[in-house]
């Protein structure tokens, strides 16, 4: 089966022109089950109570805070990562400017 991975390959293509095979589709809730306790991994957290009712009081009748949880987490990751990021290129930047303040003969 070609693979996404390859940059000539082309999905689109590649699903007109080829058929699913019926013994590998999994359907039904123990399948849809399967495939979300294989995405997500159950873990207990603790929580501070007023935090967690913010979180709830942000959905409708409670729905879905957990999942409101998450991607709270998720963009707290990806700005983590940002400011490691720019932390970097901070300290590189500094280290041309002293380089070049270096260079300069004194007035």
């Amino acid at each position: 089966m070609p693979t996404t991975r390859d940059p000539a390959f082309d999905y689109q293509t590649y699903v007109q022109h080829t058929t699913p095979d019926p013994g590998q589709l999994q359907r039904g809730t123990k399948a849809r089950h399967r495939r979300r306790d294989m995405a997500k991994s159950k873990i207990t957290i603790r929580i501070d109570t007023d935090v967690l009712e913010q979180f709830k009081q942000m959905v409708p009748d409670g729905q879905g805070y957990q999942r409101l949880i998450n991607h709270a987490l998720r963009e707290w990751l990806v700005a983590q990562g940002i400011k490691d990021l720019v932390r970097e290129e901070l300290k590189a930047m500094t280290a041309q400017v002293v380089a070049s303040l270096r260079d300069i003969p004194p007035a």
